[in-house]
């Protein structure tokens, strides 16, 4: 009982520093990704392709969330069922592969990609954890 009393009170008095060094890793990953996205933000809009374009990059904790817009067809034109796995292969199963997110991968960034139909319309949203990317 003795021992476990003993643990429970160096516990209590040792928490308090996980709990700063969390919230400082914390800070530093939102200064990160805010710089990054403001880096982002200064260049959009922007045409990624004829069909996509990058309107704004956002952040929240340790997601950073990207809006597109499909430039040639509206909300109701694109099948979310379609698109999604479209969108999936050629954007999302890329990511992990991508040498200049690696940082992204060791922090365990969230991206979000959302789209949009020429008429400001939702149409998907997918997303990567980048904290599951395999390490080569």
């Amino acid at each position: 009982m003795k021992l476990q009393y003993s643990v429970l009170i160096m516990a209590f008095f040792l928490m308090p520093l996980t709990v700063a060094d969390q919230a400082d890793a914390e800070r530093a990953l939102a200064a990160m990704l805010t710089d990054a996205v403001r880096e982002v933000n200064a260049t959009t809009p922007q045409l990624i392709d004829e069909e996509t374009r990058l309107d704004s990059a956002a952040t929240f904790r340790n997601y950073i969330i990207y809006t597109n817009t499909m430039v040639n067809y509206s909300a109701d034109q694109l099948d979310p069922a379609l698109f999604k796995p479209i969108i999936q292969g050629t954007v999302i199963d890329t990511l992990c592969g991508n040498k200049q997110l690696v940082g992204f991968v060791d922090l365990k960034v969230v991206m979000v990609y959302r789209y949009l139909g020429k008429d400001g319309k939702f149409i998907a949203e997918l997303s990567k954890d980048m904290g599951t990317c395999a390490r080569s």
